[in-house]
């Protein structure tokens, strides 16, 4: 079988274009990335563009009010700083969770619209958004709080 000089350069140029593809860096961090509740944790975007910091802090009951959510447990609330270090930050209050030692897992109430809720609006570079996100409590009571991005835990706080 014969091949064209015309097809040996396509195959060739396809293969060049190919090559900065398979060897661009990637942001990879060693997950999770663990603190105490009260401590700044820090991290880049899965490709390398976006640094930001989380801060969790004072899981405990809380006494503020749910509109339009029927609670089944008990209200729990923890403190929430997040910081756009490089880039635009879109917080993602979704993938929080509080977890009992018995691994017992509390999802977020991101859809709330408590007044002291922290908000989902994107930051940008240098600025900060802080406030409170809460959790239905209906079993053990919490002592961690992790930020799962539905595959693996990326923060903990522990205490």
């Amino acid at each position: 079988m014969k091949i064209s000089g015309m097809t040996k350069k396509a195959v060739a140029a396809v293969a060049l274009a190919a090559i900065p593809v398979t060897v661009a860096p990637t942001a990879t961090a060693a997950y999770p990335i663990v603190g105490k509740l009260g401590s700044t944790l820090q991290a880049t975007d899965t490709v390398g563009q976006v640094v930001y910091s989380w801060r969790i802090a004072d899981l405990k009951p809380s006494s503020d009010t749910m509109p339009g959510y029927p609670v089944a447990g008990k209200v729990w609330e923890s403190t929430a700083t997040v910081n756009a270090i490089r880039g635009s930050v879109t917080p993602a209050i979704s993938q929080f969770n509080a977890v009992a030692p018995d691994r017992a897992a509390y999802r977020v109430l991101w859809q709330v619209a408590a007044p002291k809720a922290i908000s989902g609006a994107t930051i940008p570079q240098g600025q900060q958004a802080s406030g409170k996100i809460y959790f239905d409590v209906t079993g053990p009571p919490p002592t961690t709080v992790t930020m799962n991005n539905g595959m693996e835990d990326l923060m903990i706080w522990g205490p």
